[in-house]
């Protein structure tokens, strides 16, 4: 019975976040005279004629089609390196404990990086670049964008690592596996479900930032 309360609760308010969703894609369905007379839920077929017009419109233009390839490009490249480099970070903040600076101190710290208002790396960043001569290149973006998502994902996956059972490590261990194999075969395959939904959140954090 407290189950089926839970499960119904969860659908109602996942119902509540994905409303916004569905109502943005029901209205590009529509015409511009329906956008503004459709009632009810704007269930396509049912309150109104649905059309590809709109979209058809947008995709035939270039600016259109190339800035969906750059923040594609851009927010894909950005996720992936910061999970690159995230995860094997929180994996050791996880399982090491270090004296100088001690673990806690080194997770607040890249969680400090949140903190600092990009505008104020804007002239560090252009300077870097320009010394590495990636001005206007796709690495120079994806390169700052990682930098700002990497937090994210050394915050989010080293708890995740922490509530993982080490004694599979270990187990994996004694077995003859070493450090490094127990972190790529028995700890990342553990970790997979919250890699993915890390990589979602910070795959929209890097798509709204360019």
């Amino acid at each position: 019975m407290r189950y089926s309360v839970y499960s119904l609760i969860a659908v109602v308010v996942a119902m509540i976040f994905l409303f916004p969703l569905y109502w943005a894609f029901s209205t590009s369905l529509r015409n511009p005279m329906d956008t503004f007379t459709v009632s009810g839920l704007g269930i396509p077929f049912i309150h109104f004629e649905p059309t590809l017009n709109n979209w058809i419109e947008q995709l035939a233009t270039g600016e259109t089609r190339r800035a969906l390839m750059n923040s594609t490009v851009i927010s894909i490249g950005a996720s992936a390196l910061a999970l690159v480099l995230g995860t094997p970070a929180a994996y050791a903040l996880a399982r090491f404990h270090f004296r100088l600076p001690p673990n806690r101190d080194l997770t607040l710290w890249f969680l400090s990086q949140r903190v600092l208002p990009p505008v104020a790396t804007v002239i560090p960043f252009y300077l870097v670049m320009r010394t590495l001569g990636l001005l206007d290149t796709y690495l120079a973006l994806i390169l700052i964008n990682a930098t700002f998502i990497l937090p994210f994902v050394v915050v989010i996956l080293r708890q995740t690592f922490i509530e993982l059972p080490v004694e599979l490590e270990e187990a994996a261990m004694v077995d003859g596996t070493g450090f490094l194999g127990a972190f790529l075969r028995v700890a990342l395959p553990l970790a997979a479900p919250a890699m993915a939904a890390t990589g979602l959140i910070i795959f929209s954090f890097a798509w709204n930032e360019f």
